[in-house]
């Protein structure tokens, strides 16, 4: 078989040579004519899909309309769904231009183009006997007789089809440090200017959003640089405003201390006091910083042979002359093993006495401890977030999110956006940068991150936020706007990028856990059958959202225009954009286990009595529905698949006394678990830490539901924690025997004289 060159799909010249006429004659059109081209990419892919059904021999004469050829050939399985959405694209377009006089809009045709070329390689490859080498597509030029002016602006459109990469990727990264902040003669007059240095083409916002990138040089901490990008990014927390009050009591103390910030890799150590070198010099140089010191100092010794030869001036033996002051970032476990282990040449009673006086291996909240000595901080109690009783916000979150998308003449990002607008280029970066404007949108996605963090136990420093950020902003296909079907629009949307990415990132991963689009709802069904019946969207797009920005990637849809897989697409991103931009749908949506956890979990930290007194007896019943029980405080000590059933009475015994009062209207510094106590024999302590999955879980037993063997098995400590409580039972004094077969009851106990009393209930 071979080949005609000349245009785009000659190669389909011996396998449907209608077809190839239609797309010969499509592409002579683009440049005179975009109407009648658009017609001719819908009459070759009428052509196409004919084709299809002649070789499969598909009888059904009752498909008439291109529409239904495709929703059957896609339902059966004959297309697949990307071959589908080009289908759709071309219908869709072809039905404005073949209907609209007034429609004649080039950038349509040109996208058609591609959707014909990846049609026409689908068709190849599947229908032809023979073996082709097809051509790499290639975007359509203006014939030489177009005037020079007209044939410059379409070369300029091609020219941004596609944005352009910087050659050189480090360049990118260290040089477009585009905010230099300069000073204009009056106090506090700043403005910000930067290098427009990029080709025609390039993107200034593409430039700046890859700096929040894991891959960038940006993203590698270091306690001891700070570069002006940081700076900007940088937001205040309060573990920083401990630091500083303990840094500056201390300022010229002649005696020595030693600030233990202890932590977790990733939770923003290096970063803390790396700002701190560069912004407060004089009161943190005093210190030698030791940051990961186990790893980095002495490399022929182990851990604890290094933490030794570091502390050993907060040894025992020196500590009272000592006027060495040092900050040591140091791992919590790593830290645990040292203050417990026996030293070799030095002893650390008195450092171990302060760790263990600090609580840090408790239950209890160990934000900030300090002695004459020693000082500690532990990043583990300081949040990312603040509980309320009116649910979780994060300041922290919302405030970086500020850096990014605020307005402002400070803020690089949006100087590049606006540089971008000023150079017409436009892509679905600029697009969803846009959305993300809306407070709302920023709320939402906060609150999304908050979910992931208590949901799945996350870890997201601010580092893997702004990286999660980027993520949620800049699709796989970088195109000029105009180049880009409807369909192709809602799928580089943020709304998709942001639930439908699960394998970019551990972040994103979780977030397609808790997409709204698997959520049971009466809301999200009435919204499925108000799409599916009414022919007019129009009242349906005003009522759900909020956004005027994601309306117009939604607007070019309608009910009879989308087939099977287009209008599942359409019907979910048209639910994560109304989750994200209207509040009363999100409200109702809203998961009630994840509400009420958050509430409990407030109200544990602050300590109010009544409303622990209320978590205890949802727990009780659980414990009780968990394991069955016959009758009131009775619960089974065998299981149902026995003949018979023996039940103990149970008298639990809550230890409510040991939470403190702490009635704060919002929380940063907190247990992210609650944590339940109860007494035990000779009064020993029985604890159990109650975290979402398992409050899930015991929210579902509590309402009948009965564990299976997978249940158990992820909640191995809540089982570890029953049989601990079984133990307080009153087995070895009575015990309730049950036998359903007859429903009968019998209980044994021990009498007055202490023999064994067998009666019936």
């Amino acid at each position: 078989m071979s080949s005609q060159k000349g245009y785009f799909l000659s190669f389909l010249e011996n396998i449907n040579p209608v077809a190839a006429h239609n797309a010969k004659k499509m592409e002579e059109l683009i440049f005179e004519d975009p109407s009648s081209s658009i017609v001719k990419a819908r009459l070759f892919a009428e052509e196409i899909l004919n084709q299809v059904f002649k070789i499969d021999k598909i009888e059904a004469p009752y498909l008439s309309s291109l529409h239904e050829k495709i929703n059957y050939l896609s339902r059966e399985g004959y297309i697949k769904r990307e071959i589908q959405k080009s289908f759709d694209t071309i219908r869709l377009s072809g039905n404005k231009a073949a209907h609209d006089g007034t429609f004649n809009d080039i950038t349509e045709a040109f996208k058609l183009h591609k959707e014909m070329y990846k049609i026409g390689v689908w068709f190849c490859e599947v229908y032809s006997s023979g073996h082709l080498k097809l051509p790499i597509y290639d975007t359509p030029k203006p014939r030489e007789n177009i005037e020079d002016i007209v044939q410059k602006k379409f070369l300029e459109l091609l020219g941004m089809g596609t944005i352009k990469p910087v050659q050189d990727k480090n360049v990118l990264l260290s040089v477009s440090e585009m905010s230099e902040v300069q000073e204009e003669g009056k106090e506090g007059n700043n403005s910000i200017t930067f290098s427009r240095d990029l080709e025609q083409g390039q993107s200034y916002l593409l430039r700046e959003l890859n700096r929040l990138k894991d891959s960038s040089q940006e993203a590698i901490e270091n306690a001891s640089q700070f570069s002006e990008f940081k700076d900007y990014l940088h937001v205040k927390r309060k573990i920083q405003e401990d630091l500083e009050s303990i840094l500056e009591s201390n300022h010229q103390r002649e005696k020595g201390n030693l600030i233990l910030l202890c932590g977790s890799v990733g939770d923003g150590k290096s970063h803390l006091l790396a700002y701190l070198k560069e912004n407060k010099p004089e009161i943190i140089n005093e210190y030698t910083i030791l940051n990961d010191a186990t790893e980095s100092f002495s490399p022929n010794k182990n851990a604890m042979e290094t933490l030794e030869e570091v502390l050993k001036d907060f040894s025992d033996e020196k500590i009272e002359k000592s006027t060495e002051k040092i900050i040591l970032a140091i791992n919590m476990g790593v830290l645990h093993n040292f203050i417990n282990m026996q030293h070799s040449e030095y002893s650390y009673n008195k450092l171990k006495s302060f760790v263990t006086s600090s609580a840090l291996f408790t239950q209890s909240i160990t934000s900030h401890f300090s002695d004459q000595t020693f000082d500690l901080l532990s990043f583990a109690d300081y949040h990312s977030f603040e509980i309320s009783e009116s649910g979780p916000v994060s300041s922290f979150y919302s405030s970086l999110l500020e850096k990014i998308f605020n307005p402002s003449n400070e803020n690089p990002f949006y100087l590049a956006m606006q540089e971008d607008e000023k150079n017409e280029v436009h892509t679905m970066i600029h697009e969803n940068y846009r959305f993300m404007q809306n407070k709302f949108v920023k709320d939402q996605v906060v609150q999304v991150i908050i979910q992931t963090i208590i949901k799945r136990k996350l870890v997201i420093s601010a580092r893997a936020f702004l990286n999660f950020i980027s993520d949620i902003l800049i699709p796989d296909e970088i195109q000029n706007i105009n180049l880009l079907n409807e369909l192709s629009v809602l799928k580089y949307s943020l709304p998709n990028l942001l639930f439908n990415r699960g394998e970019r990132s551990s972040i994103l991963q979780a977030v397609n856990q808790i997409d709204p689009i698997h959520r049971r709802s009466i809301f999200i069904d009435q919204l499925i059958v108000e799409l599916n019946t009414l022919n007019d969207w129009s009242n349906i797009l005003k009522e759900y959202i909020f956004d005027e920005t994601s309306k117009s990637w939604l607007k070019p849809f309608d009910k009879n225009s989308l087939t099977d897989h287009s209008f599942n697409l359409f019907l979910e991103g048209f639910i994560r954009i109304a989750f994200l931009t209207n509040k009363k749908f999100s409200l109702n949506i809203e998961e009630s286990s994840y509400k009420e956890y958050m509430h409990n979990l407030y109200y544990f930290n602050t300590g109010d009595k009544n409303k622990i007194i209320d978590f205890y007896e949802e727990v009780k019943k659980a414990i009780f529905n968990w394991k069955g029980s016959p009758k009131k405080n009775y619960i089974y000590l065998n299981k149902p698949v026995e003949k018979f059933r023996l039940a103990q009475k149970l008298h639990l015994k809550p230890n409510i006394q040991e939470y403190e009062e702490n009635r704060k209207e919002s929380l940063g510094a907190f247990k992210s678990s609650i944590v339940l106590m109860y007494i035990g024999n000779n009064s020993e302590k029985i604890v159990l830490e109650i975290d979402f999955p398992l409050f899930q879980l015991l929210s579902k037993v509590q309402e009948g539901y009965r564990p299976n063997k997978k249940d158990e098995e992820d909640a191995i400590k809540f089982v570890e924690f029953v049989e601990k409580l079984m133990s307080l039972g009153d087995k070895k004094k009575e015990m309730l025997v049950y036998f359903p077969s007859d429903n009968r009851f019998y209980m044994i106990k021990r009498n007055d004289y202490g023999l064994i009393g067998f009666e019936r209930e």
